[in-house]
């Protein structure tokens, strides 16, 4: 019976996908310790509220992935820039975000998307999450080493 064969190859390489070393290790601690913001009048509080928020969600997504070491890790990250501007009917969002690892080195990322003014939240959400996703991986790196 060939679905039987294919269930039972399926279910041995679920057990060997389990019991591999990767799935063995335990999980580094990650703690966010605060996402600042170097120019605080650049932009209201309630805006600031939503942006440490998704930062914070996104890093916390993005760290589920990866590997810290065995230690616990505290990162501190820094919105050096998020900004937003609209040439021509094209929206351009542009953020830069610094990490820093305590006692350890820290990494940046900076990207720019463009796209049409109508889809601002999505742009913002798509920027916001691509520097997360590159500071974290650069932090988890240098966490191990």
């Amino acid at each position: 019976m060939p679905t039987r064969r294919a269930f039972v190859a399926f279910v041995a390489a679920f057990a060997v996908g389990l019991a591999s070393p990767a799935a063995a290790k335990g999980k580094s601690k990650l703690e966010i310790a605060s996402v600042d913001f170097p120019n605080p009048g650049a932009i209201t509080k309630d805006r600031e509220k939503q942006i440490t928020s998704s930062i914070r969600r996104l890093a916390m997504q993005s760290a589920k992935n990866l590997d810290f070491g065995p230690d616990k890790v505290v990162v501190t990250l820094i919105v050096r820039e998020l900004s937003t501007s609209e040439d021509e009917g094209v929206l351009k969002v542009a953020c830069t975000l610094i990490g820093r690892i305590k006692g350890g080195g820290s990494a940046r990322s900076k990207i720019a998307f463009g796209g049409k003014p109508d889809k601002k939240k999505k742009i913002e959400k798509q920027v916001l999450a691509s520097v997360t996703d590159g500071v974290m991986i650069r932090l988890a790196e240098l966490a191990r080493t």
